[in-house]
């Protein structure tokens, strides 16, 4: 599967930044494949519906292959954020980490990431999570979406609930101190 989505995301881009159809000497030198290569590609991308295709004039997406294209963008923009923005990695390396990964995950694993760099990234039009560093927030009663495997011992793991005040984080009965460089790689979600 991933060599074909290989395929339609490079005529999704040929679509949208030039606008046309994709020839196969496009795709030929995007990845770096034979042209003959290409039109045997083409022909089976026809075949499962994710093209349109006719020889000697090239190929647009269909609906089906534009979902799976922009799903695939999806997932490198949300992998390229958590890699680049969230842990600091150089571009270049982020860049080709996303480019394997984004192959590789699934609606849970993307929502998942989602989650770490909502408000980051700008793959979404309106980010539909809201998670906070434990560091950044106030007084109130937040569910864990993220913590160290450290925190589990005391309560503090993903799902669980915990109230936050001036004190410091209570977990059942229990009262924390959370130092600061910890707080920072604990994420949570305000309950409403």
């Amino acid at each position: 599967m991933e060599r074909i989505e290989e395929y339609l995301e490079a005529i999704y881009d040929i679509q949208i930044t030039k606008k046309r159809v994709a020839k196969t000497g496009d795709l030929a030198r995007i990845l770096n494949v034979k042209p003959s290569s290409v039109t045997e590609m083409l022909t089976k991308l026809k075949e499962r519906g994710y093209v349109e295709y006719q020889p000697y004039k090239g190929a647009t997406l269909t609906r089906k292959g534009e979902e799976v294209a922009k799903k695939i963008k999806k997932y490198y923009t949300i992998s390229l954020t958590f890699f680049r923005d969230f842990l600091g990695i150089d571009e270049e390396t982020a860049s080709k980490l996303s480019c394997e990964l984004e192959h590789h995950l699934n609606d849970d694993a993307a929502e998942k990431i989602c989650r770490i760099v909502a408000g980051s990234c700008q793959v979404c039009e309106e980010c539909n999570y809201e998670i906070l560093k434990l560091k950044d927030v106030e007084v109130g009663e937040y569910v864990v979406v993220i913590a160290p495997l450290t925190m589990a011992e005391i309560g503090v793991k993903p799902g669980k609930t915990v109230r936050v005040d001036e004190r410091g984080i209570i977990v059942g009965n229990e009262i924390y101190k959370i130092d600061e460089e910890l707080a920072e790689v604990i994420f949570v979600r305000k309950i409403s």
